[in-house]
C-alpha cells in the first residue's frame, strides 16, 4: 500500500482516536450512524482498518458480481438511508449491458445495478460480537455504501478467497473527500406540463416506461403522484397506526406475497416473497425471515402513497414511501411476472390499505 503523507497520517490518526472514542461510549453504535456522529463518510472509517483487515480491489466490478457466482451462497445488503434490505442467497447468471454501466441478477439475488456511481471497493474483516466477518463493500464517490456481500456460514471459503486475489488492487488510492451525494432538487409544479404527464399515464403500455414518462412531462416521481392525486395515486395516512405496518401485517395474515424493492442511486435490490417474522423496534419495523430482512426507520419517512398505473397486463399497483427530500426509498409490489397480471389477493389487500387512508 502507498506510504500516505504526514499530513494524511495526522488526519487519519485524529480521526481513529475519535471513532475509538465514541465506540468506548456506545460500543454497539454501527459504522454508518458513527461516520454521521463523526461527519465523515462511512467510507473514510472502512479505510481505517490495517491492512490485514483491508484489501483494495480493482475497479472491475461488473466482473466481480459476475464471479460471486463461484463462492454459492452469501448475504447482500442494499440501503438509503431510511431502509435497509438483506437477502441470502447465490448469485447466477449475473450480466453486464454492451456498455457496462448497468448490470443484472435475476433469482435468489434479484438486483438492478448502476456501476456509474460505483468508484471504490474493498474486501472488509472485522471484529463483531459474533466472530470475524468478511464482506466486498462498494461505495460511491463521496464515500457512501452502495452495496454490500457479506461471506456466510455456506460460502465456499476457496473460492472466496480466490475473488480476493483475483480482484485485490496493488494498493490503497489516496481518497479526497467531496463531501454529500446531492439531493436532486424537487421539481416546480409550474414547471411540469400536466397534460403530457395525464395523457401518457393514461396510455402506460409497461412501468418501465414510468420514468420516460416523468422525464418527457418535467416531473419528479413525488410531484407527479401529487398532481394525479385521486385520480392514480393516493396519498396514504393511517391514524395512530404505521402504513407499513399494517401492510406488513395485511401480507403475513392473508399469506399475501409481495415485492420489496430498495435502492440507492448505484442499485436496486428486490426480495419477492411473502414476510412472517415481523417486529417493531422503537423507530424501526422489522421483516426477520430466513433469507430476508428489512429494517425500515418509519419515523423518517415523510409520505406513503397508493399508486395505481396502467400496463399491457392491466393496472399495477405499488405502495411507495418516500422520505423528507422526496427521495423514493422503498417500494412494495404483489408478486407478479411479465405478462401476467398482478394478483387479486394483492388488490385486496391494497384496497384494505387504502380504505383507511
Amino acid at each position: 500500500m502507498e506510504t500516505a503523507t504526514l499530513e494524511n497520517d495526522v488526519t487519519e490518526q485524529t480521526l481513529a482516536e475519535r471513532w475509538e472514542a465514541l465506540l468506548s461510549k456506545q460500543p454497539n453504535m454501527r459504522i454508518r450512524s458513527a461516520a454521521e456522529a463523526l461527519g465523515v463518510s462511512e467510507m473514510e472509517l472502512v479505510r481505517l482498518r490495517g491492512k490485514y483487515a483491508l484489501t483494495p480491489l480493482q475497479n472491475r466490478f461488473p466482473e466481480l458480481l459476475a464471479a460471486l457466482e463461484a463462492v454459492g451462497p452469501v448475504m447482500i445488503l442494499t440501503r438509503n438511508e431510511e431502509v435497509v434490505h438483506e437477502v441470502t442467497g447465490t448469485f447466477k447468471g449475473f450480466t453486464t449491458g454492451k456498455s457496462g454501466v448497468m448490470g443484472l441478477a435475476v433469482g435468489e439475488i434479484d438486483i438492478r445495478v448502476f456501476f456509474s456511481h460505483w468508484a471504490w471497493g474493498y474486501q472488509v474483516q472485522e471484529q463483531v460480537r459474533s466472530g470475524r466477518r468478511e464482506s466486498f463493500q462498494f461505495f460511491d464517490r463521496y464515500g457512501a455504501a452502495v452495496f454490500k456481500v457479506y461471506r456466510v456460514a455456506d460460502t465456499d471459503g476457496a473460492a472466496w478467497s480466490k475473488l480476493i486475489e483475483t480482484f485485490a488492487a496493488e494498493r490503497l488510492e489516496t481518497f479526497e473527500p467531496c463531501g454529500k451525494r446531492p439531493v436532486p432538487e424537487r421539481v416546480s409544479v409550474d414547471s411540469v406540463d400536466i397534460d403530457v404527464l395525464r395523457d401518457g399515464w393514461q396510455n402506460l403500455k409497461d412501468v418501465h416506461h414510468f420514468h420516460a414518462l416523468l422525464k418527457r412531462s418535467g416531473a419528479d416521481r413525488l410531484t407527479a403522484l401529487e398532481l394525479l392525486r385521486g385520480e392514480w395515486a393516493t396519498e396514504l395516512q393511517v391514524g395512530g397506526v404505521e402504513v407499513l405496518d399494517h401492510l406488513l401485517e395485511l401480507l403475513r395474515d392473508n399469506g399475501c406475497p409481495g415485492m420489496f424493492f430498495v435502492g440507492n442511486p448505484g442499485i436496486v435490490q428486490i426480495f419477492t416473497g411473502q414476510v412472517l417474522n415481523l417486529k417493531r423496534s422503537g423507530p424501526w419495523m422489522n421483516v426477520l425471515d430466513s433469507g430476508f430482512n428489512l429494517h425500515v426507520n418509519t419515523t423518517q419517512i415523510e409520505s406513503w402513497w397508493l399508486v395505481r398505473r396502467p400496463s399491457s397486463d392491466g393496472i399495477i399497483t405499488s405502495v411507495e414511501a418516500f422520505n423528507a427530500q422526496g427521495e423514493l426509498v422503498l417500494t412494495v409490489f404483489g408478486e407478479r411476472k411479465p405478462g401476467i397480471p398482478e394478483s387479486e389477493l394483492w388488490r385486496q389487500q391494497a384496497a384494505a390499505l387504502e380504505a383507511i387512508a
